[in-house]
């Protein structure tokens, strides 16, 4: 059963990331409302935001490509054995900040500081053997992930204090980069081949300008943080990902659960660089609000239908998901 669960990625991360992301939005309610369970030392808003980012959404990243990578190289990424060591080291992080009162902060830092560069180096493998330049990019990304995280950890050993919510807000747009990137390779593709008399529209110059206004947030935000000037940058993009969105015609998806619901949350990508260019400009709009658009819209449901589709297409069942 073991060498069953641990023969693919997407096996053991897209099934903890379910549980996990279910279990640990309980305990951040159950902390607001109660105090508990004990954060020990670490930041709550910091904890929080840090476990859905380098928790639920590194478990399905994970997933993702290390099962993606095997279809776009014809090559084996991981062995049980390495897939195993991983999945470990995830959940090592996951227990010592679940347990911070019981668990040495060094221990999770160094289990939860290895995983992105560990996953880099493994993603990185297949893609060299393969030589598969499309995707190289990927592999910096996941170094960057690595290198974001990295700040949060100095936070929480007060070894830079202040940096860590910044370092957090850079990486929600770093895994809204990600998502953009991915989905305007998968989006219009799956929709395509499902329903081909939609005559899903590809605009390339659009494509680029959505990607680079979309990966230039990051640099803007870590020069300028909240400031005024980067509401047109903000605006720029929300509109750029709307127009690629509408080009794919996401109302002819309806009767398709599995096609809707990732144009649905694609939607939230364009909502949440909206809200945030509107705080930013001085509308009563919280900040947070954008973060969550971006985050619980975007990202958590296109969690939902990839990993429906990925779990139904790599087990040879039909991509028909029961009412």
């Amino acid at each position: 059963m073991l060498r069953t669960l641990f023969s693919i990625g997407f096996r053991p991360f897209f099934l903890a990331a379910g549980w996990f992301g279910a279990a640990w939005v309980l305990l951040w309610v159950s902390f607001l409302l109660k105090g508990s369970p004990s954060l020990g030392s670490l930041h709550p808003i910091l904890w929080h935001g840090h476990e859905m980012l380098y928790g639920l959404a590194a478990a399905v990243i994970a997933g993702f490509l290390l099962t993606a990578s095997q279809n776009w190289t014809g090559l084996t990424s991981t062995t049980p054995a390495s897939l195993g060591a991983l999945f470990a080291v995830w959940t090592l992080a996951r227990l010592g900040f679940l347990f911070p009162d019981w668990i040495p902060l060094w221990l999770t830092s160094v289990a939860d500081l290895a995983f992105f560069p560990l996953l880099a180096l493994i993603v990185a493998r297949v893609l060299w053997r393969a030589r598969n330049r499309n995707n190289y990019l990927l592999v910096p990304l996941l170094l960057a992930f690595a290198a974001l995280n990295l700040a949060i950890h100095l936070d929480f050993h007060g070894l830079l204090p202040g940096i860590g919510m910044p370092a957090l807000h850079l990486t929600v747009y770093l895994v809204t980069g990600l998502l953009v990137f991915m989905g305007g390779r998968v989006i219009p593709y799956f929709t395509e081949r499902r329903l081909p008399e939609l005559r899903v529209r590809r605009w390339p110059a659009v494509d680029w300008a959505t990607l680079l206004a979309t990966f230039a947030i990051l640099p803007g935000y870590l020069w300028l943080g909240r400031d005024p000037v980067l509401a047109p940058l903000l605006l720029a993009a929300a509109v750029l990902n709307l127009v690629r969105l509408v080009a794919w015609r996401p109302w002819g998806t309806a009767g398709v659960p599995l096609l809707w619901i990732l144009h649905v949350s694609y939607f939230w990508i364009p909502v949440g660089f909206l809200l945030q260019g509107l705080h930013l400009l001085g509308a009563p709009v919280p900040w947070s609000i954008g973060i969550h658009a971006l985050m619980v819209g975007a990202l958590g449901g296109l969690i939902l239908g990839m990993m429906s589709r990925v779990s139904l297409g790599h087990t040879g069942r039909p991509l028909e998901p029961p009412r």
